[in-house]
């Protein structure tokens, strides 16, 4: 719901930007540029449930959210008729996730997720006032995905799991240029980075079988705090 809403919010923004661009400056100097960003994110871990445990009775969610503070770099290049196009490294970070079942209640799964992401993002910007901006954004790129953990105890692991997975976003905000050649900017984003999967278990069942993995879809809800130099 909270995502849908600022999506609305955006959309509206962008529609009474459209209305104003005639009486506001055009979106500047074309340049190369380069950015740095403090994002605030929640990963949420989607779809836990898909996991393979055989023999659990029902699942049981754990904890399926994480709240940090990270950050990201990018270079890219202004084209001055409102749209941008940039490169965007997100710096790496590691969840932790549980589940459990109700046949096993004191034996969760402990799912550790690695994730880094690397992004090509297009940007469309409306200014709305002299220095004052708001914008849309669209980004696809790939998310490198380490997948492991452990269940009942930490001696009783999991396999590492590997994955390079097709990611995209959507986001809008606001940016203001104090100066000519610095940009400042406030935004909102949601990325979904797929399947995370963990090996298969390194450790003997009640089965004496290799048949458990771990699985979620890892998504991300971001505010960020940015500041853009163009050459």
């Amino acid at each position: 719901m909270r995502t849908a809403a600022l999506l609305s919010l955006s959309v509206l923004a962008l529609a009474c930007a459209a209305s104003t661009s005639a009486m506001a400056a055009p979106a500047d100097e074309a340049g190369y540029y380069i950015a740095g960003r403090v994002i605030g994110a929640e990963h949420k871990a989607r779809d836990m449930a898909a996991s393979a445990r055989p023999g659990i009775g029902s699942f049981v969610p754990g904890q399926e959210k994480q709240k940090f503070t990270t950050g990201s770099v990018a270079a890219g290049y202004q084209y001055g008729n409102g749209w941008r196009v940039e490169g965007e490294y997100v710096l790496p970070k590691t969840d932790t996730f549980t589940s459990g079942s109700t046949t096993f209640p004191l034996s969760n799964n402990v799912n550790y997720i690695e994730a880094q992401r690397f992004m090509a993002n297009a940007y469309r910007d409306f200014p709305i006032y002299e220095g004052v901006s708001v914008y849309g954004s669209l980004g696809l790129g790939v998310t490198r995905l380490k997948s492991d953990g452990w269940q009942g105890m930490p001696t009783r692991m999991y396999n590492v799991g590997r994955q390079n997975n097709l990611t995209w976003s959507v986001g809008a905000g606001v940016s203001y240029a104090p100066i000519e050649q610095l940009t400042l900017d406030l935004g909102y984003r949601y990325t979904d980075m797929g399947q995370a999967q963990s090996g298969w278990n390194a450790f003997p069942n009640a089965r004496g079988l290799q048949d458990e993995i771990m699985r979620a879809n890892l998504v991300s809800s971001e505010i960020y705090l940015g500041a853009r130099y163009r050459f």
